[in-house]
């Protein structure tokens, strides 16, 4: 976001900006608040969650680096989404008024931003045409994939989050993703606690290419 600003852009973010450690679990911002802050995520992950009534998902998950309130801060409206830490974190938490002073300044900054918010944007249309478009065995599957791709290849992925997390991840019920990993079963892939292993991983492309 700041690679390309100019000098006297980043000596006037520094006194707007606080750095940040957090635990596992903890709420970065306020839904419904217009934020104070973006956050610069230097290190760890965190999961977006909203909440309508009694029914809760998780919209996306992010890994550092990444930015966030980013588009809220320039729209000036509130945060939809609550920024959970998935693990320990560490942010630099800029004002948004410094921020946005940035943006108008220094066009550097301005397409930076652009850039990303455009990213974010191709980003959340993917999640929802993989929605849309793919059954539940089919995204289960497909995350088994890119889990063991971020493994080296391992066959054997370790869920390392909640099941509850996954299933609102994969956009479906704790229940429903309990009764998947039965029928991933038929696919190539066991699992036994948090573990899953690939026992036939041409089932398993096959059914996530399905």
């Amino acid at each position: 976001m700041f690679s390309d600003a100019k000098e006297s852009t980043l000596r006037a973010l520094v006194p707007s900006c606080i750095f940040q450690s957090f635990s596992a679990g903890v709420t970065i911002n306020k839904v419904g608040e217009i934020p104070a802050f973006i956050y610069c995520l230097r290190s760890g992950s965190v999961e977006g969650w909203a909440s309508l009534n009694d029914a809760e998902t998780i919209v996306a998950t992010s890994a550092a680096p990444m930015v966030f309130e980013v588009s809220t801060a320039v729209q000036h409206h509130a945060s939809v989404l609550a920024i959970v830490t998935r693990e320990a974190s560490e942010t630099i938490a800029i004002e948004t008024s410094a921020f946005l002073k940035a943006i108008q300044d220094d066009q550097a900054v301005c397409h930076a931003a652009l850039i990303h918010a455009s990213r974010v944007n191709m980003q959340m249309i993917d999640r929802l045409l993989d929605h849309r478009l793919r059954t539940a065995e089919q995204r289960l599957g497909q995350w088994v994939l890119s889990a063991m791709e971020r493994n080296g290849n391992s066959r054997t992925v370790t869920i390392g989050v909640s099941k509850r997390a996954l299933a609102y991840e994969l956009g479906m019920s704790p229940a429903n993703l309990s009764r998947l990993f039965n029928v991933l079963r038929e696919h190539g892939v066991e699992t036994k606690g948090m573990s899953m292993t690939i026992v036939d991983l041409d089932k398993l492309r096959q059914l996530s290419r399905a």
